[in-house]
């Protein structure tokens, strides 16, 4: 019967107000029996489980035992002046003296030292109170001296008149809780292998923080408790602190170490900051475009290839124009598409293809071919050199009839089961317009001579998912930023037809920047391929030529992504001019490996290191003797 049960039984048959002692002790009886009949059983375990137990328990022990001899050291050595741990020797030093002023992230450069050390911070807040009573037992005696040597007729100390007006201001602040006061301890442990590598790093850190008026002392006598205290023991053994207000204490926020990751996508480099790694997804960002400069040699075509293979395995579409040939090894690799882009190629793309539809916007029935007219007009400033502009009257007015002849009007653009026409309908077409004779001349070589066949036949080549990967090594020099164009204006048409992700590499974009018109259609394409999350990815060597263009700067502004890798002495100038290097970071291009670089992500600066495994790095070596 359960406990309710039998007050309601109980409480039924007794008058509460007649109720006499018996009855009370009857009641409580009653209750008490009830609470321990509904007590649960003590399960009884027998000899079998009790043997189970003392096994699991015993292989608990022998685990934790062998962990623990995993983690501890061999034996720890304490001397006066330092510890040592296995072959490792450390030193403990503790922070005594601040200046009056701190600048913020001041502990930077310690935070960001490339060496090993542990540091430990302890703050203990004190009540202000306390501190508002020493505050004027010390004002009192700062007023009392200054009085005192007023009556000796002492020349007036700006000393104390400084730490009167401090002690006032923070009583001031203290009072309106703006600020409060804390016991503030910082010890620094560091390590090295050797007992002189050890002091010399120890007096490396000395020169950064006296550089800042922060003084020092090594820990004599107590290296044991120092130790323990920089180890995350959250033991502060010494105690050895100094009083700072909230202002103060806010400057030695640790966590200022340089990162730049996010929590998914693929691994780019290392961070040489604080040997963190670099996760990043571009197709996060608002403008993902980037901008790789370094001088030959110093593995930009490495870091780019890189991303590459890595931006492959999710499932990210990239096209590369490759001006040297550099990205063949990788296509075999991976088998994808390699296309040869020179005069004795097979592989053509016919410039007169009509751009597929635009996605994002309604179509009007001439909007094909009036976009089509415009990229030609583009093309057409490139093959002839620069156009008047009769010649570029003229030369619109032949693309439209050339357009015409094969059924292709402004009134009906649709291309299908249509001929395309070829540059050499182009010049048949001229042949018969007057005051066109000079651009016939012109445009002749690319139809009868030298350089025919390579921009005036129909296109046989089609974009596929993957890496396309196109090659402009075998082009003479006239040509390649010619071809260049062509290629970018083929993938760009592509490219708005579908809704993917892609990467579009140009390498030595000086190529492209050399020239006007293909440097103003480069600038076009980088403002406008977010919209079709396309990304620009464009690399070059020669800064100079690069930022001859007029518009080198809307590329470098519309790309928040920059790499740049080491530098030579006649290029850094440039770059310091461009990106606002600082002198630390100029002397680090200038003195860097090949490996090694700044990534730049908006406002945020990385210095960072080039890595890869074994097997990528044997699929994407340039290294011609590798």
């Amino acid at each position: 019967m359960s406990k309710e049960k039998i007050l309601e039984l109980v409480t039924s048959k007794i008058s509460w107000d007649t109720t006499t002692f018996e009855e009370e002790k009857k009641l409580k009886k009653a209750i008490t029996k009830a609470e321990k009949n509904n007590k649960p059983e003590k399960k009884k375990t027998n000899k079998e489980e009790d043997k189970k137990l003392l096994e699991i328990e015993k292989k608990y022990k022998e685990a934790l035992a062998y962990v623990k001899d995993q983690i501890s050291p061999a034996f720890m050595k304490i001397q006066a002046d330092k510890v040592k741990i296995n072959d490792t020797f450390s030193k403990t030093f503790f922070v005594y003296a601040y200046p009056d002023f701190l600048e913020w992230n001041w502990l930077s450069p310690v935070i960001n030292w490339d060496t090993k050390f542990d540091m430990s911070m302890f703050v203990y807040p004190i009540d202000s109170a306390f501190v508002q009573k020493y505050l004027r037992k010390r004002l009192t005696q700062l007023n009392s001296e200054r009085s005192i040597n007023a009556e000796k007729w002492l020349v007036n100390d700006p000393a104390i008149d400084a730490q009167i007006q401090d002690v006032e201001e923070l009583r001031l602040k203290l009072t309106r809780w703006q600020e409060k006061y804390f016991h503030y301890a910082l010890y620094i442990t560091v390590y090295s292998d050797t007992e002189d590598s050890l002091n010399r790093i120890w007096k490396d850190i000395e020169t950064i923080l006296a550089w800042r008026n922060v003084l020092e002392k090594p820990s004599i006598m107590r290296m044991e408790q120092w130790f323990i205290s920089t180890w995350p023991f959250a033991k502060d053994e010494l105690a050895v602190y100094r009083n700072i207000s909230t202002g103060g204490l806010s400057t030695t926020f640790p966590f200022t170490s340089s990162s730049l990751s996010h929590d998914s996508w693929i691994l780019y480099w290392l961070n040489t900051h604080n040997n963190s790694l670099i996760l990043f997804d571009r197709f996060k960002s608002e403008n993902a475009n980037m901008c790789v400069f370094a001088k030959s040699g110093s593995w930009k075509s490495f870091a780019v290839k890189l991303e590459i293979l890595r931006s492959l395995m999710m499932w990210t579409d990239v096209i590369v124009i490759d001006p040297e040939n550099e990205y063949r090894a990788l296509v075999d690799m991976i088998w994808w598409s390699y296309l040869d882009v020179s005069l004795n190629s097979k592989q053509r793309i016919n410039p007169f293809d009509l751009p597929l539809w635009v996605k994002d916007q309604d179509i009007q029935k001439w909007d094909l071919l009036r976009t089509a007219i415009i990229n030609l007009l583009w093309l057409m400033n490139l093959m002839l050199w620069k156009l008047t502009p009769r010649e570029e009257s003229i030369i619109e007015k032949a693309i439209t009839t050339v357009y015409s002849l094969k059924w292709i009007t402004l009134e009906d653009d649709d291309a299908t089961g249509k001929e395309i026409p070829v540059m050499q309908d182009l010049y048949d077409v001229l042949e018969t317009m007057d005051w066109a004779d000079d651009l016939c001349i012109r445009l002749e070589k690319f139809t009868s001579w030298i350089f025919s066949g390579i921009f005036s036949e129909t296109t046989n080549i089609d974009l596929e998912w993957g890496l396309q990967v196109f090659s402009v090594r075998d082009l003479d020099d006239i040509l390649r930023p010619i071809a260049m164009y062509v290629i970018l204006n083929y993938m760009w048409n592509k490219v708005k037809s579908s809704n993917k992700k892609r990467i579009l590499v140009i390498d030595e974009a000086w190529n492209i920047m050399q020239h006007e018109d293909s440097a103003k259609f480069l600038f076009w394409l980088v403002k406008r391929a977010r919209k079709y999350n396309l990304w620009v990815t464009t690399i070059t060597q020669d800064v100079e030529d690069f930022v001859w263009s007029s518009f080198w700067k809307p590329i470098v502004t519309n790309s928040s992504t920059q790499l740049l890798l080491k530098q030579s002495t006649a290029s850094i100038d440039a770059l310091e001019h461009i990106f606002k290097l600082t002198e630390q970071e100029k002397y680090l291009l200038l003195n860097s490996s090949v490996w090694e670089g700044l990534f730049f992500w908006w406002n945020e600066h990385v210095w960072i290191q080039v890595i890869a495994s074994y097997y990528e790095e044997q699929m994407i070596t340039t290294d011609p003797n590798a």
